[in-house]
């Protein structure tokens, strides 16, 4: 596993020109690239101002209620698709299956008064960042969009994968038995979430400026072809043991039930 650090960017820069300077000469076939979600956005240009924002009532609303400033409620509003609720200073959103606070729009890492939106489409990113270094490079590699998230009662971020291309992002373990021969009922493994975790060791979440890591050695079968977006990752909330033990509603909440 190795680590590109990237000069700080404040606006829209070509990925794939980018990513292939500072990795391209160095990868092998069936190596893995895990690529901070953040530098696809900001390639993209998914930065906003918050002094451009108009907030509407809920957005206000929202902004009494947790202390979140209305044109970052605003923008919650907007990118989410449900709101679960929150704390001061957080709104609990999901956003394409993942919760997520403040539906994963992040003030660190750019400039004072600016926020950083998801990418629009990260597994078309993913894609094609894919795409481009089989035609430049003639080798397969896949490709995984990475983001931070704090897991419910731990301490500190680990990483959680919003698209994977080109390899196995999840494995399906049901109907394998364990070193006793009890049959495995509802494991899978979340090998891409498990990739950007190890990428995250050297990626940093201050100012590393360190948004490619390489991962070596996983095996060609790895590499597949396969392709998930951000909803093949999750799971609905009748089947989350969490949302479910909290008596979280299986009825679907809009976003002005909170």
């Amino acid at each position: 596993m190795f680590a590109a650090k990237a000069p700080r960017m404040n606006g829209t820069f070509d990925l794939v020109e980018l990513v292939d300077d500072l990795v391209g000469g160095k990868l092998l076939a069936g190596d893995i690239i895990v690529v901070s979600s953040k530098f696809v956005a900001i390639s993209e240009g998914r930065i906003v101002a918050l002094r451009t924002v108009r907030p509407g009532p809920l957005a206000k609303a929202l902004s009494g209620k947790l202390g979140v400033s209305p044109q970052m409620c605003e923008l919650v509003v907007r990118e989410s698709d449900e709101i679960l609720g929150g704390v001061p200073g957080f709104i609990l959103a999901t956003k394409e299956g993942l919760l997520t606070p403040n539906a994963g729009i992040d003030k660190s890492n750019i400039d004072h008064g600016k926020v950083v939106l998801y990418p629009r489409r990260p597994l078309e990113s993913a894609s094609l960042l894919r795409d481009a270094i089989k035609f430049r490079r003639g080798i397969d590699v896949g490709v995984v969009i990475s983001d931070s998230r704090l897991m419910p009662t731990r301490k500190g971020t680990v990483g959680v994968a919003l698209a994977a291309a080109g390899l196995e992002g999840i494995r399906d373990l049901r109907g394998n038995s364990d070193l006793f021969g009890n049959i495995l009922r509802v494991t899978s493994q979340a090998l891409a979430d498990d990739l950007t975790s190890a990428a995250q060791l050297l990626m940093g979440e201050s100012d590393e400026a360190t948004p490619l890591v390489v991962i070596r050695g996983m095996g060609r079968q790895l590499v597949n072809g396969k392709l998930y977006d951000m909803r093949d990752f999750a799971i609905n909330s009748e089947q989350c043991v969490y949302l479910r033990s909290l008596g979280y509603s299986t009825r679907r909440k809009t976003r002005r039930s909170f």
